[in-house]
């Protein structure tokens, strides 16, 4: 399975990294020139924990944001 938090829901995304060269025409320049793209995945901050889903224990991905906030049906469990 993805990693994806289970709470809320956050995963890698991919986004373009473009190279540019030139001068910009604001600065007396005659435009800045793409020069290559390349595709860079970006992580979300996700950690693998094992909790109590009413009163289960399961082992799921969870964002840092989730820790902070969880819903009242799942607690962390301590190893």
């Amino acid at each position: 399975m993805a990693k994806t938090c289970a709470v809320t829901g956050k995963n890698s995304i991919v986004i373009n990294t473009v190279n540019r060269r030139g001068k910009a025409k604001k600065d007396g320049g005659v435009g800045r020139k793409t020069t290559g793209i390349a595709k860079v995945r970006k992580y979300a901050n996700l950690q693998k924990k094992v909790v109590l889903v009413d009163g289960e224990k399961q082992t799921m991905w969870l964002s840092a944001r989730a820790l902070r906030k969880l819903p009242s049906n799942i607690t962390v469990t301590v190893k």
